[in-house]
């Protein structure tokens, strides 16, 4: 093998490497998570409830409450009249048919 051969077999070589260990971001799925449509509700129920923007946010978890029943929990804190307010969602909704039974907001520190 002569030069040219080695060095054009090592720029092969090089390249299939290296697009091998490329990771090809157009290929990646985002997975949405199973609170994102409940987040969504807290955010512009909060938004209704308070006239205020949503600056920060936090899903602080998610609690099965019966076979039928699962609460999720946000932190959200909001912007009115420049001070900062914390705000406390609790989602309750039916888990078979994804419906929402009852909304609940609490304030406290951001």
């Amino acid at each position: 093998m002569n030069t040219i051969q080695k060095i054009v077999t090592t720029i092969i070589l090089s390249v299939t490497i290296t697009m091998s260990m490329t990771v090809f971001t157009s290929d990646i799925i985002p997975v949405e998570p199973s609170y994102a449509k409940w987040g969504t509700i807290a955010v512009k129920e909060t938004n209704k409830k308070y006239n205020a923007a949503v600056v920060d946010y936090l899903h602080i978890g998610s609690k099965k409450i019966s076979d039928n029943t699962t609460e999720e929990k946000f932190k959200l804190i909001i912007n009115r009249n420049n001070k900062d307010i914390g705000v406390i969602v609790t989602i309750l909704y039916n888990t078979n048919n994804n419906q929402l039974l009852t909304i609940h907001f609490q304030e406290t520190n951001p």
